[in-house]
């Protein structure tokens, strides 16, 4: 195996060697760090795709955090390793973070604490993660630059890169393609998130909402609630300020989520793993952002658009209601590729 190394990457002293000792059809077990929730466990799998195209042979093992356990890619792994977030006790968090055990390669996507420690205490045959701040060499045999202001699948792909190993584009994400049957085109919007500052204020999704059911009465429009009570409360909420329309409804999400996601024509939706998770389905979305960086949410493929405003303040309606025309028409155009 050979290292593929510019300037913007680094390398131990020992890398070329680790690396000339590895037959890729030897390859027997791999690691990957990812300690993430919803959206990031989706952008893993242009990652895990492109490792089983390559290593067929291998078992691959995915690592997790305990807080963080839905959308797990199952269907692309072959064993999962949790790390205890809760545990307290030195001990039991030593041998915790050995039970990874040994790999022939592990690949820290991650780039946490927790990850640097459980690479540093596994043994591997190369180990290759990112670079930060200097703590790379502690832990790595590679390290390659990751970037803020790249769609984070294509950050993670740079470090299957370094062994020139190329992926499909655009990002092949293996999702299943059945959504929920309906006899109209959908727009769903989606208006919480893992924490409230990322929210987009209730009240424009109302008058985005209402606007937009309006100007497009052809569509559906649908509010897919969130699993916590206080999700739930911000979506009665709208629907309350939306009123009674005939093209207008909120619906379940929680197991049901990714079948509302797969049938959408679009999804209108905060910074959030329901945003990945279109994205990973090859649904067409509108990102509203104001509190985290868009570019590392924007593919530069399918039919997306994130919205923000140069001073970081919340974007208008009218911003979010002109990027939802935009990519409508873009995907109605004769010569949108189909999804």
């Amino acid at each position: 195996m050979r290292l593929w190394i510019d300037q913007s990457a680094w390398r131990s002293r020992k890398a070329l060697r680790k690396a000339a000792g590895i037959e890729m059809d030897q390859v027997r077990s791999i690691a990957v760090l990812k300690y993430g929730a919803l959206g990031d466990m989706l952008l893993t799998r242009p990652f895990l795709i492109t490792l089983r195209q390559y290593f067929p042979q291998s078992r691959i093992v995915l690592g997790l955090i305990s807080i963080y356990k839905k959308g797990i890619p199952y269907d692309l792994i072959d064993d999962i390793h949790v790390v205890d977030k809760g545990e307290r006790s030195v001990s039991r968090i030593y041998r915790n973070y050995k039970e990874l055990g040994s790999h022939d390669i592990i690949f820290d996507i991650s780039a946490t604490t927790r990850s640097f420690w459980v690479t540093r205490l596994n043994k591997a045959t190369l180990k290759i993660g990112f670079i930060y701040k200097g703590v790379h060499r502690l832990f790595y045999d590679v390290a390659v630059a990751r970037s803020d202001y790249r769609f984070e699948a294509e950050t993670f792909l740079d470090q299957l890169l370094v062994l020139g190993l190329s992926y499909e584009w655009p990002l092949e994400f293996g999702l299943p393609r059945k959504g929920i049957d309906k006899e109209r085109p959908c727009i769903l919007y989606f208006s919480t998130a893992s924490k409230l500052y990322k929210c987009w204020p209730a009240e424009r999704f109302a008058e985005l909402i209402r606007g937009l059911s309006q100007e497009l009465p052809d569509y559906d429009h649908t509010l897919l609630a969130g699993i916590e009570d206080w999700e739930r409360e911000i979506c009665r909420n709208i629907g309350e300020a939306v009123g009674q329309r005939g093209n207008f409804r909120i619906a379940k999400g929680g197991d049901d989520a990714l079948r509302w996601v797969m049938g959408a024509e679009l999804v209108v939706s905060n910074d959030t793993g329901i945003r990945n998770m279109a994205i990973a389905a090859g649904r067409p979305t509108v990102g509203v952002f104001f509190s985290t960086l868009p570019f590392r949410y924007l593919p530069r493929f399918g039919f997306h658009e994130a919205v923000f405003r140069a001073d970081r303040r919340p974007p208008t309606v009218e911003q979010v209601r002109t990027a939802v025309h935009k990519v409508l028409r873009a995907r109605m155009s004769k010569d949108a590729p189909p999804l």
